[in-house]
Protein backbone atom coordinates (compact mmCIF):
# COMPACT_ATOMS: atom_id res chain seq x y z
CA UNK A 1 0.00 0.00 0.00
CA UNK A 2 2.85 2.59 0.93
CA UNK A 3 4.16 1.73 -2.15
CA UNK A 4 1.20 2.15 -4.42
CA UNK A 5 0.89 5.77 -2.81
CA UNK A 6 4.49 7.10 -3.37
CA UNK A 7 4.29 6.11 -6.71
CA UNK A 8 0.85 8.06 -7.05
CA UNK A 9 3.06 11.33 -5.45
CA UNK A 10 5.69 10.60 -7.22
CA UNK A 11 3.92 10.79 -10.86
CA UNK A 12 1.89 14.14 -9.06
CA UNK A 13 5.33 15.43 -8.68
CA UNK A 14 6.78 14.93 -12.18
CA UNK A 15 6.85 17.65 -14.76
CA UNK A 16 5.99 17.09 -18.79
CA UNK A 17 9.36 16.73 -20.50
CA UNK A 18 11.02 19.86 -21.53
CA UNK A 19 12.70 18.59 -25.09
CA UNK A 20 9.14 18.18 -26.51
CA UNK A 21 8.38 22.10 -26.74
CA UNK A 22 9.26 23.97 -29.23
CA UNK A 23 11.95 25.99 -28.84
CA UNK A 24 12.50 29.65 -31.14
CA UNK A 25 15.47 29.51 -33.40
CA UNK A 26 17.17 30.99 -36.51
CA UNK A 27 19.39 28.79 -38.19
CA UNK A 28 21.02 29.36 -41.66
CA UNK A 29 21.92 26.89 -44.06
CA UNK A 30 21.41 25.65 -47.62
CA UNK A 31 18.69 24.93 -50.15
CA UNK A 32 20.03 21.76 -52.24
CA UNK A 33 18.01 19.38 -54.40
CA UNK A 34 15.08 20.87 -52.67
CA UNK A 35 15.95 20.16 -48.96
CA UNK A 36 17.10 22.99 -46.37
CA UNK A 37 20.56 21.55 -44.55
CA UNK A 38 21.92 23.18 -41.68
CA UNK A 39 25.64 24.60 -41.37
CA UNK A 40 25.81 22.07 -38.61
CA UNK A 41 24.60 19.36 -41.51
CA UNK A 42 21.47 18.43 -40.23
CA UNK A 43 18.40 18.21 -42.47
CA UNK A 44 15.61 20.30 -41.02
CA UNK A 45 12.14 19.93 -42.77
CA UNK A 46 10.43 23.72 -42.81
CA UNK A 47 6.65 23.57 -42.50
CA UNK A 48 4.48 26.29 -43.24
CA UNK A 49 3.24 27.70 -39.52
CA UNK A 50 -0.50 27.83 -40.62
CA UNK A 51 -1.25 24.75 -42.66
CA UNK A 52 1.51 22.69 -41.55
CA UNK A 53 2.19 21.44 -44.88
CA UNK A 54 5.97 21.49 -45.88
CA UNK A 55 7.12 24.36 -47.69
CA UNK A 56 8.07 24.56 -51.32
CA UNK A 57 11.73 25.31 -51.19
CA UNK A 58 12.51 25.43 -54.52
CA UNK A 59 12.36 29.22 -54.98
CA UNK A 60 15.95 29.05 -53.10
CA UNK A 61 17.70 26.75 -54.89
CA UNK A 62 20.91 26.78 -54.41
CA UNK A 63 20.93 30.16 -52.08
CA UNK A 64 22.23 29.98 -48.49
CA UNK A 65 19.17 31.20 -46.36
CA UNK A 66 18.33 32.13 -42.59
CA UNK A 67 15.26 30.86 -41.06
CA UNK A 68 13.38 31.73 -37.85
CA UNK A 69 10.79 29.76 -36.17
CA UNK A 70 9.92 27.34 -33.83
CA UNK A 71 12.10 23.97 -33.65
CA UNK A 72 10.25 20.37 -32.64
CA UNK A 73 11.72 17.70 -32.00
CA UNK A 74 13.01 15.47 -35.44
CA UNK A 75 13.96 18.42 -36.70
CA UNK A 76 10.82 20.08 -37.93
CA UNK A 77 10.56 23.29 -38.18
CA UNK A 78 7.38 25.94 -38.37
CA UNK A 79 8.74 28.94 -40.03
CA UNK A 80 7.73 31.99 -38.36
CA UNK A 81 9.55 34.94 -40.66
CA UNK A 82 10.10 34.58 -44.23
CA UNK A 83 13.50 33.25 -45.11
CA UNK A 84 16.37 35.43 -45.57
CA UNK A 85 18.10 35.28 -48.57
CA UNK A 86 22.23 35.43 -47.73
CA UNK A 87 23.84 34.78 -51.21
CA UNK A 88 24.43 31.76 -52.82
CA UNK A 89 25.67 27.85 -51.33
Amino acid sequence: MRYAIVLLLSFAILQPAEASRPVRKTIIGCVTDGVFTSEDGYVIRIRQRRSGRPLDLSSWQNKRLQVTGDLLPADIFFLVTRPVVLGRC
